[in-house]
């Protein structure tokens, strides 16, 4: 039975949510399961590898779970690698900032400077990071580059991605209690479907 109208729609709706809601039960499952330090990476993976399986077939009927446990356990190594990688990375931008801050010289100031639009570029790549590692298959070195290039040649998509992360956030600590629920998979969401429509933008133009 299909409803149609103001009755579909709230059905929609509440599917929707409910997906997601199970889907962020998963997610900090996954993450325990890890012991926080391990889980995270290979679990956020899995979340959006979800999210994108959800684009591409145009519909929420995915064995949510058993695609969640196959990737999770796929990627726990690489995905572990990886996201440590661009932690490191974060570091390093962080402490030579704040190290070149700290001389009261002008061309530490401008090395500041130059290391604090490092720092901007790096937030914006992150908003990326998890999006292209599920697109693509590349190496740790590969995916850190590609991304870096993708937010540095978009510029209107990175301003799209910044948006879409600020408002789920934003709802999420106006009312903590859809922390539990929706604290990773409404984030996820809107950075997981407009990195497909970028993706889907580049290969056509890549085609043209």
């Amino acid at each position: 039975m299909e409803f149609t109208g103001w009755k579909g729609s709230l059905y929609r709706f509440g599917n929707w949510g409910m997906k997601l809601a199970y889907l962020n039960i998963v997610w900090l499952a996954g993450i325990a399961l890890g012991a926080g330090i391990a889980g995270f990476f290979p679990s956020t993976v899995a979340m959006f590898s979800v999210i994108r399986k959800w684009h591409i077939e145009g519909n929420l009927d995915v064995p949510l779970f058993s695609h969640f446990k196959e990737e999770y356990r796929r990627e726990f190594l690489k995905s572990n690698v990886y996201g440590y990688s661009w932690v490191i990375i974060g570091g390093i931008l962080y402490v030579d900032l704040q190290f070149f801050r700290g001389i009261p010289a002008l061309w530490s100031t401008i090395l500041a400077y130059f290391f604090f639009l490092l720092g901007a570029v790096y937030l914006a790549a992150l908003l990326f990071a998890f999006p292209v590692y599920v697109q693509f298959k590349l190496t740790i070195l590969q995916y850190i580059r590609n991304t870096v290039l993708i937010t540095v040649s978009n510029p209107l998509y990175s301003v799209f991605m910044a948006l879409g992360f600020y408002f789920p956030y934003y709802l999420l600590m106006k009312i903590p209690g859809l922390l539990p629920f929706f604290g990773g998979s409404l984030i996820a969401l809107p950075l997981m479907f407009l990195s497909c429509r970028l993706f889907e933008l580049l290969d056509k133009k890549a085609w043209e």
